[in-house]
């Protein structure tokens, strides 16, 4: 690969954790009853942390590589603070509503991250969920509701009666200014809404950017490794390891040296593999034999195709 493609890469991955870190600023800000922008305070961003923390700890532990190069351990870094923002984003900030979120979410994100992709389609779908429940219950608060609903009593609440008003309806789930982490003068909700669903719009697509940008960084750097060699002898190496299996060889993420050393035990092993098919398909016995018929015979021919024996011929 050449350089301006490798340099393509690395802009690309540059850029995805660039959209992440602008999501996040915009995850951080709310607009006051004032129209002035102010920031939702810490609690949500430090408890996010932690939950992104723990979910790529764990991904790290199934997958255990670290950075190769400045490049590499901003991607790292922009993986991790990339689902701190959006944890931190979804999250009620405050009181017993983050308490179940938190739990919920770690246990969803440390079964789902990985190192190289952070944040899969099932926990963008919970946590676009856990964002929509955020955006209702600060809508609620911004118009001075201070719980999720109220649902009116049958019967009772039809009677004209003031003293029965306190059992005229139900309260679901109740909350607190404080808990919401509204500012003094309160939150003009159609600005914030805004500035929150442009960052966790930022944010999911510079992840997903960012992962689809890894890949082919990686696949650049393992180009450039295989294309070292004449190039006749690269061809064939790409042949026996096509870069649709790179990711799952294991290739991504290695040193230099491991590389070079990973793939030539793939090579070894794919070439006494394909030597051993080649005499198997030429053994007396595979020859002479007829064809079955039927799926066992579909699976003959396609075994004996070119093949000398009686089958192979016709």
């Amino acid at each position: 690969m050449n350089a301006a493609t490798t340099s393509l890469a690395a802009r690309q991955l540059a850029l995805a954790c660039a959209l992440v870190a602008l999501g996040g600023v915009l995850l951080g800000l709310q607009v006051d009853g004032n129209g002035e922008l102010v920031g939702t305070g810490y609690t949500s961003l430090g408890v996010g942390a932690v939950v992104a923390l723990g979910a790529l700890i764990f991904a790290a532990w199934k997958e255990p590589q670290l950075p190769r190069d400045a490049l590499t351990t901003l991607s790292a870094l922009s993986g991790f603070l990339g689902l701190a923002f959006l944890v931190s984003g979804v999250l009620a900030p405050g009181g017993g509503w983050m308490f179940f979120e938190v739990l919920v979410l770690l246990f969803v994100l440390s079964r789902a991250a990985t190192r190289r992709e952070p944040l899969t389609r099932p926990a963008i779908a919970l946590l676009a969920l856990m964002l929509l429940f955020r955006l209702w219950i600060s809508y609620q608060g911004s118009q001075h509701r201070w719980q999720l609903m109220s649902l009116d009593v049958p019967v009772l609440s039809s009677l004209p009666f003031e003293f029965l008003a306190p059992i005229q309806s139900v309260q679901l789930g109740e909350f607190t200014p404080r808990e919401l982490g509204f500012p003094p003068a309160g939150l003009d909700f159609a600005p914030s809404l805004a500035l929150w669903a442009a960052g966790f719009a930022l944010c999911v697509t510079g992840l997903a950017w960012r992962t689809h940008a890894s890949i082919e960084y990686e696949n650049d750097r393992i180009h450039d490794t295989i294309h070292e060699l004449p190039p006749a002898l690269a061809q064939l190496v790409e042949r026996v390891l096509p870069e649709s299996q790179w990711v799952e060889l294991g290739l991504h993420g290695l040193s230099e040296r491991r590389l070079r050393k990973r793939l030539e035990e793939l090579l070894v092993s794919r070439i006494a593999a394909r030597r051993e098919l080649e005499r198997a398909l030429q053994s007396p016995d595979l020859l002479a034999s007829t064809n079955p018929g039927g799926f066992p015979g579909e699976i003959y021919r396609a075994l004996t195709a070119g093949a000398d024996g009686p089958e192979g011929k016709s």
